[in-house]
C-alpha cells in the first residue's frame, strides 16, 4: 500500500463582482473628496466673510438717529528731513588670476618641448608654429572638442613683434601668467 502524502487544499478564489470594479474607485473619490471638504473648513477656507454695509446718511436720520458730527484731525506738522549719509564707492580688490582657461584671458605655454600652434582646432589642420616653453598667450575663441583634446583659438606676438592667432590644445596651457623658471 501506498503512502498518501499530505497536500494542502488550494483554496478557490470567489469571482469578484463587476459592480466592485466601479464602486471601489467611486468610493475612493467620495472619501477624498470629503476629506478635502472637511480639511477645508477647519482651516477657514470654506467661510468667505461678507462685508457689513454702512448706511447711507439719510438713513439715519430717517431711523431716527441723531448723528454726531466728526472731528476734524490734526494735521502733523512737517519735520525737517535729515541729510543721509552717501555711501563710500568700494576700492577694487585685484583679482587672482583665474584657475581655468577662458576666452578672454591669458594662459602660459607648459610644454616643455614646445606646442604646436596648428590653423583650426584639431590634430589634422596645418601647423603654423612651435611656441617656447613659458610663453604668454591670450585666449581669444574656444573651447571646441576634437581629436580627445579641448582646443583654444589663442593670439601671440612672434619674436619680431608680430601679432599671429592659432589653435592649441588646452592640455597644453596653464590658465594666467606663470613664471616658469627653465
Amino acid at each position: 500500500m501506498k503512502e498518501r502524502r499530505y497536500q494542502p487544499r488550494r483554496r478557490q478564489q470567489r469571482p469578484r463582482s463587476p459592480w466592485a470594479a466601479l464602486l471601489i474607485p467611486f468610493l475612493a473619490i467620495v472619501i477624498t473628496g470629503g476629506l478635502f471638504y472637511v480639511l477645508a473648513t477647519m482651516l477657514g477656507g470654506g467661510v468667505i466673510p461678507m462685508p457689513t454695509p454702512t448706511p447711507a446718511p439719510g438713513e439715519i436720520a430717517q431711523a431716527g438717529v441723531t448723528p454726531t458730527p466728526m472731528q476734524p484731525t490734526p494735521t502733523p506738522t512737517p519735520t525737517e528731513p535729515t541729510a543721509t549719509p552717501t555711501p563710500q564707492e568700494p576700492t577694487p580688490t585685484p583679482t587672482a588670476p583665474p584657475d581655468v582657461l577662458q576666452v578672454g584671458g591669458r594662459a602660459t605655454v607648459n610644454a616643455e618641448a614646445g606646442l604646436r600652434v596648428r590653423s583650426g582646432p584639431g590634430t589634422n589642420f596645418d601647423l603654423v608654429i612651435t611656441l617656447p616653453y613659458g610663453m604668454v598667450v591670450d585666449i581669444i575663441g574656444g573651447p571646441e572638442r576634437a581629436d580627445s583634446y579641448t582646443w583654444w583659438q589663442i593670439e601671440f606676438s612672434t619674436p619680431d613683434g608680430e601679432k599671429q592667432q592659432g589653435w592649441v590644445a588646452g592640455d597644453f596651457l596653464d590658465p594666467g601668467i606663470q613664471n616658469y623658471n627653465p
